[in-house]
């Protein structure tokens, strides 16, 4: 018999992370569905009446926690050194056009994956003048080198010589790992928008926290 709604869908979602911690969420409504199946009875096969979708704003803001919780889930679930920032050289990349910088930090995120196993995590942000710079982690892959210069806590800033677009600052990771986490998170959507349609890259071979469903009894 083939699986209907209510056997698929739940009100709680369990998030399991490898340091043994975890997050439970639970809705008034079953809102998470298992992965895998088609709701296939009959009152799904039936045509459904067209709903008002939530204002743009609205829509947005959502889209936006959800961009942050996946960030967390894939932070919290791998181990990463660096906290990056990475600037594009105006002699060579045009730091403005979004869709020339994707094609090129693209390329050469795949190009550091296949040949060095990079993993990594990195949010677009905007200058106040509207060129854009990233914020995020790398793993331990890729060579570092002193620049000479230190943060304001002291530790030192490291460049990474194999970034061609432009200049980089790399700090290793340091305090609770927890609170840089949501340092990262911050970014996305500081400014109100996803620079060239997305919220944060990710890449390299990430895990994600163990999920599990189920339905939760409401008092």
């Amino acid at each position: 018999m083939a699986k209907t709604r209510a056997d698929i869908t739940h009100n709680g979602r369990l998030k399991r992370y490898p340091d043994g911690s975890f997050e439970l969420m639970a809705a008034s409504a079953a809102v998470f569905k298992e992965p895998g199946w088609e709701l296939s009875d009959k009152w799904d096969a039936l045509p459904k009446k067209r709903e008002v979708g939530p204002p743009k704003a609205e829509s947005r803001a959502r889209a936006m926690r959800r961009a942050r919780a996946q960030v967390r889930d894939l932070a919290l679930c791998n181990e990463f050194r660096w906290f990056v920032t990475l600037t594009l050289d105006r002699e060579k990349i045009d730091r403005y056009d979004m869709r020339q910088i994707t094609k090129r930090l693209n390329a050469w995120l795949s190009n550091q994956v296949r040949r060095r196993g990079l993993r990594y995590i990195l949010v677009p942000e905007r200058h106040k003048d509207g060129a854009i710079h990233f914020h995020g982690f790398f793993s331990d892959a890729l060579e570092a080198v002193p620049s000479g210069h230190r943060d304001g806590a002291g530790h030192m800033i490291f460049n990474l010589p194999r970034w061609n677009l432009g200049f980089t600052a790399a700090i290793e990771i340091y305090g609770e790992y927890a609170r840089a986490v949501s340092y990262v998170c911050k970014y996305i959507g500081k400014q109100g928008d996803k620079p060239g349609g997305r919220w944060y890259y990710s890449g390299g071979e990430l895990a994600r926290p163990e999920t599990e469903l189920a339905d939760i009894a409401s008092h």
